[in-house]
């Protein structure tokens, strides 16, 4: 995404060098940030990204609409994309860039899903004007109104461009780069030492071929010399290594910055369980992601509900569901057959069987306008009755014991 403030022009310049990280260099120097797609290398990083924007869009959307759920749940304008691979894209270049693209087209009918590359967007500090341009190619452009363009964005600092969790990560992203490649540059160059040759004055060509001739050698594995050669190994500083393998990131630091439990990123929590991280996960993490998608449906397609549904992403196990369709049957809520139906163990049978498709309701309960003061007060004698009795039979056995004593 380009980003032009007050027309100075703050667009994210990738590194040609092809880094792990390519850090936008704006006009404050913190204010934006642009992460590449080389990011994915990181294998926590991927799994957090991949983990978030397949969770949320595999979520179909519901509206008060059906045209407008059926829309959002297959959007792509040109067919090129599932609705599913739509919504992944959107949600893969929001946590990365923090600013995800779609244009409204067909009167809000249909979504193209625009690369961030293909965009730019103008702010005016003096006036508050944002324009959108997209440029589909290097020969055309044109202007885009707001209310024409889904602009998703996450921890807004201006409510206009977004931020992406990356941001966080920079130093360490990019101080990895470099431990990496200089791990790779040590096991490339292969040797490191020096060979000394005593009593004698050898060319600088001389050094050359015995540098060579060495090398050869020690590639093969097996080298013969004489006391008059001497090789020194130089060493990698073990405490240039240890840093570089202590900066790695930790799977516990991605996952924090992208709101996730670490358990999600394969990293055992001796401290909670599986049921718990999940709910972490759902109750917390989601939701950030879930309302930047939401929000600004509801705010450009106005007046359908838009929302999505997420039952699907914390399933009840069998025993719980058939716990709670118990509790429906027993309370004449559905019958017998229903809840065989919604557990998927019903059979053909069934729909045959009179006592599975009956309504079923306790005896033991009644309500009170239904009760007689005749039944309310028989009820309560009942209940004196018999506590009289209990209380005259321990009077009854008091009595009998005390004669026993007196005869004896």
């Amino acid at each position: 995404m380009g980003l032009l403030i007050n027309n100075t022009n703050t667009s994210p310049q990738p590194d040609s060098s092809s880094a792990f990280l390519d850090a936008l260099v704006s006009m404050s120097g913190d204010s934006d940030f642009y992460a590449g797609k080389s990011v994915l290398r990181n294998p926590d990083v991927y799994s957090a990204v991949s983990t978030i924007s397949n969770t949320v869009a595999s979520c179909p959307f519901i509206s008060s609409t059906p045209l407008i759920s059926k829309m959002l749940n297959n959007p792509d304008a040109s067919n090129i994309r599932s609705g599913f691979n739509f919504w992944s894209s959107v949600l893969t270049n929001l946590l990365i860039h923090g600013n995800s693209f779609a244009l409204i087209e067909n009167g809000g009918h249909a979504l193209k899903f625009v690369e961030n590359s293909q965009m730019t967007v103008t702010i005016d500090t003096n006036t508050g004007n944002v324009r959108y341009y997209y440029s589909p190619n290097m020969q055309t452009c044109r202007q885009i109104a707001p209310d024409s363009i889904l602009h998703f964005k996450i921890l807004s600092m201006n409510g206009v461009s977004g931020i992406s969790p990356l941001f966080s990560l920079r130093d360490s992203l990019d101080l990895q780069s470099i431990g990496t490649q200089t791990l790779k540059n040590v096991f490339q160059s292969g040797i490191h030492g020096m060979l000394n040759v005593s009593k004698t004055d050898l060319s600088d060509s001389a050094k050359e071929n015995l540098r060579q001739n060495f090398q050869k050698i020690a590639s093969s594995g097996v080298g013969v010399s004489d006391d008059s050669i001497k090789f020194e190994q130089i060493s990698v500083d073990e405490g240039l290594l240890k840093a570089i393998q202590t900066n790695n990131l930790a799977s516990e630091k991605v996952a924090s910055v992208f709101n996730l439990p670490s358990e999600v990123l394969g990293v055992e929590n001796a401290h909670s369980s599986v049921s718990q991280s999940l709910k972490t996960l759902f109750l917390q993490g989601l939701t950030p992601y879930f309302e930047a998608i939401q929000s600004e449906l509801n705010n450009k397609l106005q007046g359908y509900e838009i929302e999505q549904d997420k039952s699907n992403i914390l399933p009840a196990s069998f025993a719980d569901r058939a716990k709670t369709f118990v509790s429906l049957v027993q309370n004449s809520i559905m019958m017998p057959a229903e809840a065989r139906q919604s557990l998927n163990i019903d059979e053909p049978s069934d729909n045959d069987n009179e006592a599975l498709n009956r309504f079923y309701g306790s005896i033991n309960f009644s309500q009170l306008d239904n009760l007689s003061e005749n039944d309310y007060n028989k009820a309560n004698a009942s209940k004196y009755s018999n506590d009289n009795t209990d209380s005259n039979d321990n009077t009854d056995t008091n009595e009998e014991g005390n004669n026993d004593k007196d005869s004896k």
